[in-house]
């Protein structure tokens, strides 16, 4: 008779709460550098002549990528070369302070690390900055859009309840038109 000895692994300890961070932590660097070795990638691809030749859209679609995303990654790429980049903070956020002038790219970048701001907080700020700073120009149309709903959120917390009210009266009765009070 053949007998077969079931042999239980040791169960292994459960990490503690920091040590389970650390492993968040270490996944979200390694997200990061694989994040920019991707965008390097692209990035010869442009220099050689072959994401003109291809597209995005072709591009994307071999990739199984949306094509608006490479070329989020193309613009940080082109605007961050290797030893610009900031090593806590992703494409996309570097992506964020592209077209702004570089010294205040660079200090919203370290800001955005500092505080461990989320990539779209960061484009929040830089949304911001780029209207302070007459470059309201430089807003794509996404981008406009949520500088109104900012503003019209902005305006919304800050009025009176009876303000609200006259208002949300007035958003009702347009129909969704044009509101002349």
């Amino acid at each position: 008779m053949n007998a077969v000895a079931v042999i239980e692994a040791a169960p292994v300890p459960a990490p503690t709460l920091e040590q389970w961070l650390d492993i968040g932590r270490a996944i979200a660097d390694e997200g990061r550098r694989v994040g920019w070795a991707f965008a390097d990638w692209a990035r010869q691809g442009k220099v050689l002549g072959y994401t003109k030749q291809l597209g995005f859209n072709f591009l994307g679609h071999e990739l199984g990528i949306d094509p608006r995303r490479l070329e989020i990654i193309d613009k940080a790429a082109d605007a961050f070369p290797p030893g610009t980049r900031h090593p806590k903070l992703s494409v996309e956020h570097h992506a964020h302070v592209a077209d702004l002038p570089k010294e205040r790219g660079f200090e919203l970048l370290n800001e955005a690390a500092a505080n461990k701001w989320t990539d779209v907080d960061l484009r929040k700020e830089v949304i911001t900055t780029k209207v302070a700073s007459g470059l309201a120009h430089l807003l794509s149309p996404d981008d406009y859009d949520d500088f109104c709903r900012m503003q019209l959120q902005h305006a919304w917390n800050r009025a009176s309840p009876s303000v609200r009210e006259d208002f949300a009266e007035l958003i009702a009765a347009s129909n969704m038109g044009v509101i002349d009070a």
